[in-house]
């Protein structure tokens, strides 16, 4: 799975096995396969993914948007 990270300074795309985020909705894992969905990103919150390595990281955010695709995961964030 890609996973793209765009902000005012920073562009970056990473092969991923899965990612957890904190949303509006609540905390979710997203894998390859799932549903398409935009949901907003919990402010001042903490995503964690693992690539493809199996090295897990984790980043912490202002403020976004998550947008999944069955391949792809978008994250749009602000500074």
């Amino acid at each position: 799975m890609q996973l793209q990270i765009a902000s005012p300074t920073e562009k970056s795309e990473l092969q991923i096995a899965w990612l957890e985020c904190e949303t509006s909705q609540g905390n979710m894992i997203i894998l390859t396969g799932h549903a398409p969905v935009i949901m907003t990103l919990r402010p001042l919150s903490t995503i964690l993914y693992r690539l493809k390595s199996g090295k897990e990281e984790s980043k912490k955010i202002i403020n976004g948007v998550v947008h999944v695709t069955r391949s792809t995961i978008t994250l749009l964030l602000t500074n």
